[in-house]
């Protein structure tokens, strides 16, 4: 009976000092949590609601480091202007909407490394503008507050004088350019391009990428937040174990260029500035 007992006090004593083991060296159980992430939900392929649920080539990667660091993620749907100003004011942790790398924003909030090389499309209808000289004196639309909207202010000493017409979700100016209310949408380049396979019966293409103009897409955080540090870090074991390029492979149907940011550990880096591979 005495060997019972000294054999069952062992067997709680070593169950005991196993949790303790397991909960200091697990840090990711520990601090496990609920992250708010603040989305322009009408952005496909990176982040849109479908079902019900977010779906889409961020919300794959994001649901990915949730599940690597034992977080679950709640999706906070706004503007896009609004989605950047909330993670500013905290109103969520982590902003992702296809958002580029730049200098003002940097300054304001913490960029990850980027995930994905995005660069700027002008979509239009068939048989319509093919050229950027066609731009004069036509209505083209884009999203509020975007990079894409800035190059359309930017550009309209050179190309315009052109009317610009701004919409809370760029699927609004997709829509009035199907119908004909307006000639033109600057948008994302992969996202017109996925727009058109999606919708084939549009009569909608992507004739002209605006040139020399690459930008570092990635996940944004409040200023100094100790999430951007854990996230880059999942994000680039992603990228080497190849998830990160199967998730591009799904959204895309392609794989992404050799030098990508998609399978390459690259920095935070402003447009047309992203460091040779």
């Amino acid at each position: 009976m005495r060997n019972q007992r000294m054999v069952m006090w062992v067997w709680v004593l070593m169950m005991a000092l196993g949790l303790l083991v397991g909960s200091a060296g697990d840090p990711g159980a520990a601090a496990a949590r609920t992250i708010t992430v603040g989305v322009n939900s009408e952005n496909p392929p990176w982040v849109f609601a479908k079902d019900g649920k977010m779906t889409g080539f961020e919300v794959d990667l994001l649901e990915e480091f949730a599940k690597r660091a034992g977080h679950t993620i709640e999706y906070k749907s706004a503007p896009f202007a609004t989605v950047l100003t909330g993670v500013q004011s905290g109103q969520w942790e982590v902003a992702m909407s296809s958002i580029w790398i730049k200098k003002e924003r940097a300054e304001v909030m913490d960029f990850a490394d980027p995930y994905y090389d995005s660069g700027i499309g002008l979509m239009t209808r068939k048989g319509g503008i093919t050229d950027l000289n066609q731009l004069k004196g036509k209505t083209l639309g884009s999203d509020t507050g975007s990079a894409n909207e800035a190059w359309l202010v930017d550009n309209k000493g050179k190309y315009g004088p052109y009317t610009i017409k701004s919409y809370d979700y760029w699927v609004d100016a997709a829509l009035d350019l199907e119908t004909g209310r307006i000639d033109g949408v600057v948008v994302d380049d992969p996202i017109a391009l996925y727009y058109i396979k999606e919708h084939p019966n549009s009569g909608l293409v992507m004739p002209i990428y605006m040139p020399g103009f690459k930008a570092g897409q990635a996940l944004t955080f409040k200023k100094g937040s100790p999430l951007r540090d854990e996230f880059n870090k999942i994000q680039n074991e992603m990228k080497k174990d190849g998830a990160l390029l199967k998730i591009h492979q799904k959204w895309f149907g392609a794989d992404p260029p050799k030098d990508s940011s998609v399978i390459n550990i690259v920095p935070p880096y402003m447009p047309n500035q992203k460091p040779k591979i």
